[in-house]
C-alpha cells in the first residue's frame, strides 16, 4: 500500500510549489516526482543574520543528500512544510483558500 506525502492537488494554488514522495510499506522512498513549476513570484522577509547563516550553511551541507536545485526550492520546502503543519493543526488537513490581496503590514496587536 503506497501513502502519497504530496501537498495538494494540482487545482490548488500552492501545488506548483511542491514535489510529491510516495513511501511504500516496507519504508523505500521512491524518486521524487516533480511537477514543472506554474507562475513564480518574489517574497521579501526579515530574519536575523544569524538565521540566514545558519540556513545557508544547512543548504551548502545538504543541498546534494536532499536533491535540492537551489536555495529558493529548499526555503519553498520549509515554507510549504509549515503551511502543511498549520493546515493540520487549524484546518483539519485541508489546504487554505488563498488569493492574492496584501497581508496587514506591522505586528498584530497583542503580540
Amino acid at each position: 500500500m503506497e501513502r502519497s506525502t504530496a501537498a495538494a492537488a494540482d487545482d490548488t494554488p500552492d501545488s506548483e510549489n511542491s514535489a510529491e514522495f510516495r513511501v511504500s510499506a516496507t519504508g523505500a522512498v521512491a524518486e521524487p516526482k516533480r511537477t514543472p513549476p506554474k507562475k513564480r513570484t518574489t517574497v521579501t522577509f526579515y530574519i536575523t543574520d544569524a538565521m540566514r547563516n545558519r540556513a545557508r550553511a544547512a543548504y551548502r551541507q545538504t543541498s546534494f543528500g536532499e536533491r535540492d536545485t537551489s536555495w529558493s526550492e529548499m526555503l519553498n520546502k520549509a515554507l510549504l512544510a509549515e503551511v502543511e503543519r498549520r493546515e493540520a493543526e487549524y484546518n483539519n488537513g485541508q489546504v487554505f483558500v488563498g488569493n492574492d490581496k496584501p497581508l496587514t503590514p506591522g505586528r498584530p496587536i497583542g503580540f
